[in-house]
Protein backbone atom coordinates (compact mmCIF):
# COMPACT_ATOMS: atom_id res chain seq x y z
CA UNK A 1 0.00 0.00 0.00
CA UNK A 2 1.19 3.42 -0.93
CA UNK A 3 2.53 5.92 1.75
CA UNK A 4 -0.19 8.40 0.27
CA UNK A 5 -3.24 6.03 0.48
CA UNK A 6 -2.26 4.81 4.01
CA UNK A 7 -2.12 8.56 5.15
CA UNK A 8 -5.47 8.71 3.96
CA UNK A 9 -6.81 6.39 5.31
CA UNK A 10 -5.08 7.10 8.49
CA UNK A 11 -6.79 10.86 8.20
CA UNK A 12 -9.88 9.57 7.57
CA UNK A 13 -10.37 6.93 10.52
CA UNK A 14 -8.99 10.06 12.72
CA UNK A 15 -11.77 11.95 11.29
CA UNK A 16 -14.33 9.74 12.15
CA UNK A 17 -12.94 8.89 15.71
CA UNK A 18 -13.09 12.58 16.35
CA UNK A 19 -16.13 13.24 15.12
CA UNK A 20 -18.85 13.89 17.81
CA UNK A 21 -21.45 10.88 17.46
CA UNK A 22 -24.68 11.24 16.88
CA UNK A 23 -27.21 10.17 19.99
CA UNK A 24 -30.62 8.63 18.80
CA UNK A 25 -32.96 10.65 19.87
CA UNK A 26 -36.69 9.47 20.92
CA UNK A 27 -40.44 10.48 20.82
CA UNK A 28 -41.21 12.49 23.63
CA UNK A 29 -43.62 10.20 26.30
CA UNK A 30 -46.63 8.91 25.57
CA UNK A 31 -49.51 11.11 27.67
CA UNK A 32 -52.97 9.91 28.57
CA UNK A 33 -56.67 11.52 28.55
CA UNK A 34 -58.18 8.30 29.70
CA UNK A 35 -57.31 5.58 28.01
CA UNK A 36 -56.68 7.60 24.92
CA UNK A 37 -53.18 7.47 24.47
CA UNK A 38 -51.48 10.71 22.27
CA UNK A 39 -47.83 12.11 21.35
CA UNK A 40 -47.19 15.83 21.42
CA UNK A 41 -44.28 17.77 20.05
CA UNK A 42 -42.27 18.28 17.19
CA UNK A 43 -40.67 21.84 17.74
CA UNK A 44 -36.91 21.45 16.41
CA UNK A 45 -36.10 19.86 13.32
CA UNK A 46 -34.74 16.44 14.77
CA UNK A 47 -37.77 15.97 16.77
CA UNK A 48 -40.25 17.05 13.80
CA UNK A 49 -38.70 14.59 11.59
CA UNK A 50 -39.39 11.89 14.35
CA UNK A 51 -42.81 12.41 14.48
CA UNK A 52 -42.91 12.32 10.95
CA UNK A 53 -41.28 8.98 11.16
CA UNK A 54 -43.69 7.66 13.65
CA UNK A 55 -46.77 8.84 11.77
CA UNK A 56 -47.50 5.94 10.08
CA UNK A 57 -47.94 3.81 12.96
CA UNK A 58 -50.27 5.90 15.05
CA UNK A 59 -53.68 5.86 13.47
CA UNK A 60 -54.26 9.69 13.71
CA UNK A 61 -51.71 12.12 13.19
CA UNK A 62 -52.84 15.87 13.46
CA UNK A 63 -50.45 18.61 12.13
CA UNK A 64 -51.01 22.23 12.72
CA UNK A 65 -49.92 25.69 11.19
CA UNK A 66 -50.29 29.03 10.86
CA UNK A 67 -49.65 32.01 8.45
CA UNK A 68 -46.99 34.37 9.93
CA UNK A 69 -46.95 37.08 7.02
CA UNK A 70 -46.12 35.95 3.75
CA UNK A 71 -44.99 32.39 5.51
CA UNK A 72 -46.52 29.40 6.80
CA UNK A 73 -45.12 28.45 10.37
CA UNK A 74 -45.88 25.33 12.49
CA UNK A 75 -47.69 26.41 16.31
CA UNK A 76 -48.18 25.19 19.31
CA UNK A 77 -50.71 26.01 22.17
CA UNK A 78 -53.08 24.38 20.40
CA UNK A 79 -56.52 23.33 22.27
CA UNK A 80 -57.53 19.89 20.81
CA UNK A 81 -60.74 18.19 21.13
CA UNK A 82 -61.80 14.60 20.00
CA UNK A 83 -65.21 13.10 20.01
CA UNK A 84 -66.55 9.83 19.41
CA UNK A 85 -69.75 9.11 17.07
CA UNK A 86 -71.40 8.92 20.48
CA UNK A 87 -70.47 12.70 20.90
CA UNK A 88 -67.99 11.52 24.25
CA UNK A 89 -64.84 13.47 24.69
CA UNK A 90 -61.88 11.02 24.56
CA UNK A 91 -59.55 14.13 24.14
CA UNK A 92 -59.49 17.69 25.37
CA UNK A 93 -55.75 18.62 26.02
CA UNK A 94 -53.46 21.80 25.28
CA UNK A 95 -51.15 20.15 22.48
CA UNK A 96 -47.85 21.71 23.28
CA UNK A 97 -46.32 21.10 19.57
CA UNK A 98 -47.16 21.16 15.90
CA UNK A 99 -47.51 17.71 15.98
CA UNK A 100 -50.22 15.70 17.98
CA UNK A 101 -50.02 11.16 17.10
CA UNK A 102 -53.15 9.77 18.72
CA UNK A 103 -54.01 6.11 19.23
CA UNK A 104 -57.87 5.92 18.39
CA UNK A 105 -59.94 3.22 18.02
CA UNK A 106 -61.63 2.51 14.85
CA UNK A 107 -64.53 4.47 14.24
CA UNK A 108 -66.39 8.43 13.43
CA UNK A 109 -64.74 10.96 14.76
CA UNK A 110 -65.33 14.87 15.19
CA UNK A 111 -61.73 16.95 15.67
CA UNK A 112 -61.91 20.29 16.78
CA UNK A 113 -58.71 22.66 17.25
CA UNK A 114 -58.38 25.95 18.62
CA UNK A 115 -55.49 28.72 18.08
CA UNK A 116 -55.83 31.89 19.51
CA UNK A 117 -59.73 31.56 19.86
CA UNK A 118 -60.34 30.26 16.48
CA UNK A 119 -61.69 26.82 16.34
CA UNK A 120 -61.45 24.71 13.43
CA UNK A 121 -63.27 21.26 12.77
CA UNK A 122 -62.53 17.97 11.21
CA UNK A 123 -64.21 14.75 10.69
CA UNK A 124 -61.97 11.26 10.83
CA UNK A 125 -62.71 8.16 9.98
CA UNK A 126 -59.86 5.69 11.70
CA UNK A 127 -59.85 2.62 9.98
CA UNK A 128 -57.87 -0.75 11.20
CA UNK A 129 -54.38 -0.81 10.14
CA UNK A 130 -54.65 2.39 8.13
CA UNK A 131 -52.61 5.67 9.11
CA UNK A 132 -54.99 9.01 8.88
CA UNK A 133 -53.21 12.46 8.79
CA UNK A 134 -54.89 15.79 9.16
CA UNK A 135 -53.59 18.96 9.04
CA UNK A 136 -54.97 22.08 10.87
CA UNK A 137 -54.08 26.29 9.38
CA UNK A 138 -54.99 29.18 10.58
CA UNK A 139 -55.14 32.44 8.28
Amino acid sequence: MSSRLSLAIASLTLALLAAPSIQAQALPASQYYGSTEYISGGIGSDEAALFRLARKTYPLSINFSANVGERAGYVSDVQLVIRNSQDQTVLNNLIDGPYCLIRLQPGAYKVFATYQGKTQERSAQIVDGQALEINFMWQ
